[in-house]
Parts: structure tokens; C-alpha cells; sequence
């Protein structure tokens, strides 16, 4: 039996809150974290996600209001209107890690005040769409990584990773695996 994850209050949210890059990278690799949050950013050097950049820019062009940034870290790709975010993503390969980062994005938006808002993942190659919506479930996940993020931020070294598929394209190969 799974223990409950307690709930964040303000104060804790406050001192945990963090860019929604490390939320996405959590998911994905604890060790991408760790090299992230030190300052290091591998992702100017990768194709794929110079691959990303453009289809942000050609993506949806008829809609008015792009890339958001909310205290230097949160960056929403898109607001439909009022009450409706839009993370446009590539593929739905890391959808996990895509739906966690709109979940934090949903998390922090009612932390700020906006109340409970609708995020959606659009893959556009694909021609697919997810609604995200913040479930109990969901935000103790990003409860979870919230205060795991900020564990693994504090560790003297980067910690071991596995091998896996989605490293061969990670921007960070050459620092793991070299």
C-alpha cells in the first residue's frame, strides 16, 4: 500500500517551486536534473531540440498569445483563452514527462491565483491532443518531484543513471555516457 504524499502548503510550495524544465526532466532522468540545476545547459547543442524550437515557432500560428513566461520558470507554449494552457511537444515518446510539467504549470497558475485551469499536450506531427487536468493524483506526483528535485539539487555528485533507448538523442549523452 501506496503512503499518501501530503499536500503542499504555500510556504513549502514557495520554498520548492522551480523551473518547469527540472519538472519534465524528473520524469525522464534524475541525473539530467542534477546537471541541469547546476548550470550546465547541454540543449543549445542538440538538434532535436533545435528540432523542437521550430515546430514552437510554426505550430498553431493563427494563435495570438505564445510563450508565456512566468517568473523566470514556468514557460507555457500557448494560451487558448482564459482558462486553457497548451504544451506543444514533438512526440508523445516522453507524454509522462510532457503531462507532469502541464500538471506543475496547472499547480503553480492556482498557487498564483488562478484558479483550476485546463492544460492540453499538442503533438501537431502526430495530429494529437491530451487534456491534462489536475487530478489528486496528478499533483502528488508533482508534489513528489517538487521535493525530490530539490533532493537531488543538493546531492555532492550527479546521481548514477541506466542506460536507456532515449539517451542516444538526450542532449546529455556526451556527459553521461562520453
Amino acid at each position: 500500500m501506496q503512503v499518501p504524499i501530503e499536500a503542499l502548503s504555500d510556504e513549502e510550495f514557495e520554498q520548492l517551486r522551480t523551473n518547469s524544465i527540472k519538472v519534465n526532466y524528473w520524469a525522464i532522468c534524475h541525473r539530467k536534473v542534477w546537471l541541469y540545476s547546476k548550470g550546465l545547459r547541454m540543449e543549445p547543442l542538440s538538434d532535436r531540440v533545435a528540432l523542437g524550437k521550430l515546430l514552437h515557432e510554426r505550430a498553431y500560428p493563427d494563435m495570438p498569445r505564445r510563450e508565456v513566461l512566468i517568473d523566470d520558470l514556468i514557460k507555457i507554449d500557448l494560451l487558448e483563452h482564459e482558462s486553457k494552457l497548451l504544451e506543444v511537444k514533438h512526440s508523445r515518446k516522453l507524454v509522462d514527462a510532457a503531462r507532469l510539467q502541464v500538471a506543475y504549470y496547472l499547480l503553480y497558475l492556482r498557487w498564483l491565483g488562478a484558479g483550476e485551469l485546463v492544460g492540453e499536450l499538442r503533438f501537431p506531427k502526430e495530429r494529437r491532443k491530451e487534456e491534462v487536468r489536475l487530478t489528486p493524483e496528478l499533483e502528488a506526483q508533482v508534489t513528489e518531484a517538487l521535493r525530490d528535485i530539490q533532493r537531488i539539487e543538493q546531492l555532492p555528485s550527479p546521481p548514477q543513471a541506466e542506460f536507456m533507448p532515449i539517451c542516444r538523442v538526450c542532449a546529455y549523452c556526451e556527459l553521461c555516457w562520453g
